[in-house]
């Protein structure tokens, strides 16, 4: 089973738009949809800030875009900070991955957590928590994986001031369900992995510019990227990052 994360793509109304550097993220959102239908995936998730301006012109672009390119590829989203408006859910609500309702993946379930919360800083909650703990101990004949946006892990950064607020909850959540194979996340526009309690913990590439993990804001100059994730049937993970040309 071959999962593809898209995260942080920022699209805007107007297609134009470079917002840093070169980077147009209408432009480059199309080349990783080329590269991910390339991959050939059974799976999509993309995992918040699907705009970048809150704008309804921006989620149709999105779903233009991704009808146009992977159309027939099984597809979810859950939302980033900025997704906070009326139209992610009057746009992609069918598309939604919400904690409780896992999305089953043959041998594996998929959990989202929405960490939606206040300006660019999230929060998950102990409710949602609670809600993805039931759902892996009423499913214990599937392998489990989990996605949120924001970074449940300091990246030692400028993006650390847009934090989850109880990141340390997450932590502590994560690493008494040991069910859960591991986590992906959006939010600091950069690939990562990191470890708790001996499972991973992996970040992806924005579809758009990346960040600089240093103590000020900057950008790296990366180029855009997807993360692959493969799903044994025997509980294995195997990920990597493929970026555009």
């Amino acid at each position: 089973m071959r999962l593809i994360q898209i995260t942080d793509c920022h699209l805007m109304a107007d297609t134009t738009k470079c917002v840093y550097g070169d980077i147009n993220p209408y432009q480059t959102l199309a080349q990783c949809l080329r590269l991910s239908n390339d991959l050939a995936p059974d799976a999509i998730i993309f995992t918040g800030d699907i705009s970048g301006d809150n704008t309804a012109q921006s989620y149709r672009h999105f779903i233009a875009l991704y009808t146009k390119y992977c159309s027939s590829v099984a597809t979810k989203v859950i939302a980033g900070n900025h997704d906070v408006n009326p139209y992610f859910a009057e746009m992609l609500g069918s598309l939604l991955l919400q904690a409780g309702e896992p999305w089953r993946l043959k041998h594996w379930l998929l959990h989202g957590l929405d960490s939606t919360f206040e300006g660019a800083r999230g929060l998950v909650g102990t409710a949602q928590m609670e809600q993805v703990a039931q759902a892996v101990a009423d499913n214990r004949d599937h392998f489990h994986l989990a996605a949120v946006h924001h970074h449940p892990v300091d990246s030692e950064s400028w993006m650390d001031r847009h934090c989850l607020t109880d990141a340390a909850a997450l932590r502590q959540w994560f690493a008494s369900n040991q069910a859960i194979r591991g986590l992906i996340h959006g939010h600091i526009h950069t690939a990562r992995e990191c470890y708790i309690a001996q499972r991973p913990i992996w970040s992806s590439p924005s579809s758009c510019w990346q960040w600089a993990m240093t103590p000020e804001f900057g950008l790296d100059d990366a180029a855009p990227g997807v993360r692959v994730v493969d799903l044994a049937p025997d509980g294995t993970i195997t990920t990597f990052i493929r970026r555009v040309a």
